[in-house]
């Protein structure tokens, strides 16, 4: 949409200074040298590129969560939850029965 905009815009803006084409006597800021075709070419070739170039999408990353796997507690112990004292971080721990 930005891009539509900016392309109307220069496109006004280049008919303005067409439209005051006679009131300079004829001629341009270029005095009359031929080089009166640069300047529009420079922007129509900038407008055109900035058209042309594909869309960027971005992505955000996906989020995988890793379920832990449930295995037997060995023979004698079962499964227990508990807080590490020193780090203060719940931890699953092997206990004996």
């Amino acid at each position: 949409m930005k891009k539509l905009l900016l392309a109307l815009s220069l496109l006004t803006i280049l008919g303005t200074v067409n439209a005051q084409w006679h009131h300079h006597g004829g001629y341009c800021c270029y005095r009359g040298n031929g080089m009166g075709w640069v300047a529009p070419a420079l922007i129509g070739g900038v407008v055109g590129y900035e058209l042309a170039r594909p869309p960027v999408y971005v992505e955000q990353p996906s989020v995988i969560v890793q379920q832990p796997v449930v295995q037997a507690p060995p023979v004698g112990y079962h499964w227990q939850e508990m807080i590490d004292p020193q780090t203060g971080v719940k931890r699953v721990v092997a206990v004996p029965n």
